[in-house]
């Protein structure tokens, strides 16, 4: 049977490897075939997910993202100890809720580390010469909040749009080595953070209006790392540039 998806001789980096998104797509890119290398700061949860892993050749780093100026010497360490890169996956991340007269300069700068800065350098670090295959795939995970307003989000949505606005250009630098970059932009995610979300804010947190306008229901992680695998594979070769919604119909309503 042909897999479309077959990810079979790739070896992709997945950032926030201990997260909901993040550990369900790096399992479901070694049940693919690919060889994972994941990444993340808490070494009990990244053991954790590297267990689950299925097949062989993979590896894990502690690392903490955060840590911009350290970022360069972790890729060219990965790239000796792993060899070149097929892909990326980038699901590291964080999503404060903060009120707009308590979101100062430093908070912005926080947001902006985790959420962009670390994945412009990581992507500017690994395409670097010898470091990444042409042809290859980078993936983001962005949020509907880089399209929708919503309250306390002023940090959180800014670095989205930056992120999704970012791709855009990255497209453009790299395309002489055709490498795609897309990101996915999904709205409540069951993970979590989800939950999180729910039980700290409930005096604001609507779970009415996310029944009534994500119609589709909240969304699955396994539904983020199916996207991610196949813009990560050569069934989307021709795919950049450019973000994939799951919302839910969210956007819609």
């Amino acid at each position: 049977m042909i897999n479309p998806m077959d990810l079979s001789g790739k070896r992709i980096l997945v950032t926030g490897a201990t997260g909901g998104i993040g550990s369900e797509t790096a399992v479901q890119l070694s049940r693919l075939g690919a060889n994972v290398v994941i990444c993340g700061r808490n070494e009990k949860k990244l053991q954790g997910v590297f267990e689950c892993l299925e097949g062989e050749g993979h590896a894990r780093y502690v690392f903490d993202l955060n840590d911009i100026d350290s970022i360069e010497g972790f890729i060219k360490q990965i790239n000796d100890e792993q060899g070149v890169f097929n892909g990326v996956a980038f699901c590291a991340g964080i999503a404060p809720m903060r009120p707009l007269k308590m979101t100062k300069r430093k908070n912005m700068i926080e947001v902006m580390d985790a959420n962009l800065f670390s994945f412009i350098e990581i992507v500017r670090c690994i395409t670097k010469k010898n470091g990444f295959a042409d042809e290859g795939s980078i993936v983001a995970i962005s949020s509907t909040a880089s399209i929708q307003g919503k309250q306390s989000k002023v940090a959180y949505s800014a670095s989205k749009a930056a992120l999704d606005g970012a791709i855009r250009c990255l497209v453009c630098d790299l395309k002489k080595k055709k490498i795609r970059v897309n990101s996915i932009t999904p709205c409540w995610v069951n993970t979590k953070m989800y939950q999180g979300y729910i039980d700290r804010y409930p005096d604001t947190f609507e779970v009415q209006e996310i029944n009534e306008k994500q119609y589709m229901g909240v969304t699955e992680p396994i539904e983020v790392a199916n996207t991610a695998a196949f813009l990560l594979s050569d069934a989307a070769k021709t795919i950049t540039g450019t973000t994939v919604l799951i919302d839910g119909g969210m956007s819609q309503g």
